[in-house]
């Protein structure tokens, strides 16, 4: 019998899972042994770390969802790789070590938010904790500004700055956005002393969308309320100051910083041939360059189109078909069938953003031709997508 590890619980990791029962069916268990490891108990859904601060929202999918039909889940960390005898060793949650043996081991080990030093001031939306601490912060100056008669004292404190123009930035800023505003009038405060600065370093905010799709998105989040300043990068915020690199000051009562994501460190220590990014290099079938059986789809990887040398991004839609591919390809190596499943990029190129309650941004482009979709239609796109990529629909 076959034993596939799979390393990793994120968008990646569970969508192999799914694939591979899907693919192997009754014969899990029989021909093949599938095994899930993560140091965590769930799948977190960090792309919606923006609704703690709003609202009480379960991030957290337990992992025993996902590993039914047979497949094994593991509450492990890695520790040590040994290539050449097919084990890892894992530090299981009693401290103990647990060496594992592998047929066919599957690195999907994900991304983490990049750290903003805490020296630049204001709080990195990295964690629940962070985004928790971020609605105490925004509810403690909405009750300074309610003490505060001047006025443009006031208007300093419910002005809020997000650092980072990517997705997260602008669905921090639309969602955060709306609720603000409900609470300050609820706090007998005027709505429209909200304002919420979405501060980006970039020309535009979605890269590889043309200028009319930008433009249209940016007019729906002046709409809310949210102050655009592109090409503009924050240095530090400090004493309700932001302090922009060209010189140029804005008063705001908090600064959250929105930096997107990285490669997880961990990568770094398993001596793969990476990237200057950290992203592991492999073949068009996922295999590790110079690790016939271990394999890497996610955030982790470098995964090109050969045909097209488009890169594939890090996001749970590129995630999704890699993990149905790769669970074919593992199919066939178990069973020894020849096999000529490569990897091809994403179809259409698309982005689908949340803007706040019942409102939402859907952008696709397909034989050159650009379809947008917004408001409440753009809403249930989006959060069909988010339960889609993890798998609760």
């Amino acid at each position: 019998m076959k034993h596939i590890v799979i390393l990793g619980g994120g968008f990646a990791g569970i969508n192999l899972v799914n694939g591979l029962i899907k693919e192997f069916g009754h014969s899990i268990g029989k021909d093949v042994k599938i095994t899930l490891v993560d140091k965590n108990s769930f799948h977190f859904r960090k792309v919606l770390l923006f609704k703690m601060i709003i609202e009480e929202a379960n991030l957290k999918v337990p992992l025993t969802r996902y590993c039914t039909n047979g497949v094994e889940y593991l509450k492990g960390e890695v520790t040590t790789f040994h290539h050449t005898q097919k084990t890892i060793t894992l530090k299981m949650e009693n401290e103990q070590n647990n060496t594992l043996q592998y047929d066919y081991l599957v690195v999907a080990l994900g991304s983490v938010v990049q750290e903003v030093s805490s020296k630049l001031g204001g709080i990195t939306l990295n964690s629940i904790k962070a985004a928790l601490d971020i609605r105490q912060k925004l509810q403690s100056l909405i009750l300074q500004a309610k003490a505060e008669e001047n006025k443009e004292v006031r208007k300093g404190l419910l002005c809020v700055a997000i650092v980072g123009g990517g997705i997260t930035g602008i669905e921090t800023a639309a969602e955060l956005t709306a609720w603000f505003k409900k609470e300050v009038q609820e706090a007998g405060l005027h709505s429209n002393e909200v304002e919420v600065i979405l501060f980006d370093s970039k020309e535009h905010l979605l890269r590889g969308v043309p200028v009319k799709v930008n433009e249209k998105l940016v007019k729906e989040l002046n709409r809310l309320g949210i102050t655009i300043r592109s090409k503009t990068k924050v240095k530090q915020f400090e004493d309700g100051q932001i302090l922009c690199a060209d010189g140029t000051t804005y008063k705001v009562g908090e600064c959250i910083w929105t930096p997107g994501v990285k490669v997880n460190p961990f990568i770094q220590a398993l001596q793969f041939p990476l990237t200057k990014e950290h992203q592991i290099l492999v073949t068009d079938t996922y295999s590790i360059q110079g690790y016939p059986n271990i394999f890497a789809i996610g955030d982790c990887a470098r995964i090109i189109d050969r045909k097209t040398n488009q890169v594939d991004g890090m996001t749970c839609k590129e995630a999704i078909p890699q993990a149905a591919r790769l669970s074919k390809i593992l199919k066939n190596e178990v069973y020894g069938n020849s096999h000529s499943i490569t990897h091809k990029a994403f179809p259409i190129k698309l982005y689908c953003i949340s803007l706040g309650p019942d409102n939402g941004f859907f952008w696709a482009q397909k034989w050159g031709l650009d379809f947008t979709i917004s408001g409440k239609m753009g809403a249930r796109i989006r959060e069909k997508t988010w339960d889609q990529a993890s798998l609760l629909v």
